[in-house]
C-alpha cells in the first residue's frame, strides 16, 4: 500500500522529471549545416542566421514546421516595406531590414528590442556572425556591422547598393556583392581583402562551397566561381541578367535563375547539367530540399518542385509575380510568399497547406525559427510571425496527467486493501 507521503514524493519527482525534459527539449539547438554536411560554424548558432538559412543557400530548415498551421502569432509595423528576409539570432531575436532606412532587432514575443538608422533604404537580409555581430547592407552604399545590442561596430562603403546578404566565411572573412559590379571581400574588422569585377551589377547574395569558391549572378547573365582569394575561377553564360542568389547541392552543383525564363544546374566544373524553362524570369532565388527536390518560384506565379535531374514533379499556382525565396521546414513543408498578398505553406506532394494574407507584397523570403514559426515581411510594412494557434504548455498539460495516474494507482491500491 502507498503511503500519502510517498505518494507525494512521486508526484514531486515525476513533475521534475517532465519538467527537466521539457526545458532540454525546448532550449536544444540544432547547428544550421550546409547541404553538404558540413557545419555552418561562419555563422551564429541559430535556426536562421542568414539569407537562405545557410553558406549553401538551400533554405533548409532543421526543425520541423508540421504543426505549424497558418496562425498570425503576431505582426511588427516598421515605417515602410520589408522586403529582405530575416534572420533569427541565437537568443531568437529577429532582425530585418526596412525601407524605412531602419535595421529593426524584433523580440520573439514581437516587440521592439532596438533599432538602428542607416542613410537609406535597407533592402537586404542580415547576416549574423558566430560572435552575435549582425551584418547588413543598405542602399546608402554601405555593409554595417552591428553589435548585438544595436551600436555600430563599423562600416563598409562600396560604390553601389547593397541588396545581398552577406555570406561569412570559416576564417570571418566576409563576403557581400554590390550594384557596383564588385564581389567584396572584407577582413571581421571590416577593412578590404580584395574585390572581385564582374561586367554587372550583383543584386544577388554569394553562395559558398565547401571548398570555399564563391559562386554569384551578375546583371550581365553570367554565373560568376571566384576563389577564395578573390581569383576568378570561371563563368556560365545564361541567355539573360542573373538577380537570383545561387543554391549549391550536396553534389557540388549549383543552381540558379536567370531573366531567360530559366532554371539552371551548373557543376562545378562549369558545364551545363541542365535547365528548366518557366513562363517567365526566375527571379526567385531556389531552395534545395532534404531529397534533393529543388523548389524556385517565378514570374509566371507558380512554383516548381523540380526533381534532381530537371523534370518537373510538381507545380502550384500563386495568384501572381513570385520573387520570395521558398524556405522548407525539415518536414517538408515549403514555405514561400507571392506578390498576390499571400505567405504559402506548400505540403511535399504539391498541395496547399494553408496561406496567410498580408496587406501587401510578399517578396520577403520566409525565415523558420527552432519552434516552427515562420517569421516574413510585406509591403505594408509589417513583420509577420506565423505559426501554430495557442495551445497548453507541454508540462502543463503532462504534470496533471502524470499527477492524476499516480493518484488513481494509489487510490485503486487503497481500495482493494480495504
Amino acid at each position: 500500500m502507498i503511503s500519502k507521503r510517498k505518494l507525494v514524493i512521486v508526484i514531486v519527482i515525476g513533475a521534475l522529471l517532465f519538467g527537466d525534459a521539457y526545458a532540454l527539449l525546448s532550449t536544444t539547438n540544432i547547428l544550421s549545416v550546409n547541404h553538404d554536411g558540413t557545419s555552418q560554424r561562419a555563422f551564429a548558432l541559430s535556426p536562421w542566421p542568414s539569407f537562405h538559412q545557410n553558406l549553401n543557400r538551400t533554405g533548409l530548415s532543421a526543425y520541423d514546421t508540421s504543426t505549424n498551421n497558418g496562425v498570425e502569432k503576431w505582426s511588427y509595423t516598421t515605417g515602410w516595406y520589408v522586403y529582405g528576409s530575416p534572420a533569427i539570432g541565437s537568443d531568437g531575436t529577429i532582425y530585418v531590414g526596412s525601407g524605412d532606412d531602419y535595421i529593426y532587432a524584433i523580440n520573439s514575443d514581437g516587440t521592439l528590442k532596438w533599432r538602428y538608422q542607416t542613410g537609406d533604404l535597407v533592402w537586404g537580409s542580415p547576416s549574423i556572425g558566430p560572435d552575435g555581430t549582425i551584418y547588413v547592407g543598405s542602399d546608402d552604399d554601405n555593409l554595417y556591422a552591428m553589435n548585438a545590442d544595436g551600436t555600430l561596430k563599423w562600416k563598409f562603403l562600396t560604390s553601389g547598393t547593397i541588396f545581398s546578404s552577406p555570406a561569412i566565411a570559416s576564417n570571418g572573412n566576409i563576403y557581400v556583392s554590390s550594384d557596383d559590379s564588385y564581389l567584396y571581400a572584407l577582413y571581421p574588422n571590416g577593412t578590404l581583402y580584395w574585390k572581385f569585377l564582374a561586367g554587372g551589377e550583383m543584386p544577388g547574395s554569394p553562395a559558398v562551397g565547401s571548398d570555399g569558391t564563391i559562386y554569384v549572378g551578375a546583371e550581365d547573365g553570367n554565373l560568376y566561381a571566384v576563389s577564395p582569394t578573390g581569383a576568378f575561377e570561371w563563368s556560365y553564360k545564361t541567355g539573360g541578367g542573373v538577380y537570383s542568389s545561387p543554391a549549391i547541392g550536396s553534389d557540388g552543383t549549383i543552381y540558379v535563375g536567370s531573366d531567360d525564363d530559366y532554371l539552371y544546374a551548373i557543376n562545378p566544373n562549369c558545364t551545363l547539367k541542365w535547365r528548366f524553362q518557366t513562363a517567365n524570369q526566375v527571379w526567385s532565388s531556389p531552395g534545395i530540399g532534404s531529397d534533393g527536390t529543388i523548389y524556385v518560384g517565378s514570374d509566371d506565379g507558380y512554383l516548381y518542385a523540380i526533381n534532381p535531374n530537371g523534370t518537373l514533379k510538381w507545380k502550384y499556382q500563386t495568384g501572381s509575380y513570385i520573387h520570395s525565396s521558398p524556405a522548407i521546414g525539415s518536414d517538408g513543408t515549403v514555405f514561400v510568399g507571392s506578390e498576390d498578398n499571400y505567405l504559402y505553406a506548400i505540403n511535399s506532394d504539391g498541395t496547399l497547406k494553408w496561406k496567410l494574407s498580408t496587406a501587401g507584397y510578399v517578396d520577403s523570403s520566409p525565415a523558420i525559427g527552432s519552434d516552427g514559426t515562420v517569421y516574413v515581411g510585406s509591403d505594408d510594412g509589417k513583420l509577420y510571425a506565423v505559426g501554430t494557434s495557442a495551445v497548453p504548455e507541454f508540462s502543463a498539460l503532462l504534470v496533471p496527467v502524470f499527477t492524476f495516474a499516480v493518484a488513481a494507482v494509489w487510490l485503486r491500491t487503497k481500495k482493494n486493501n480495504l
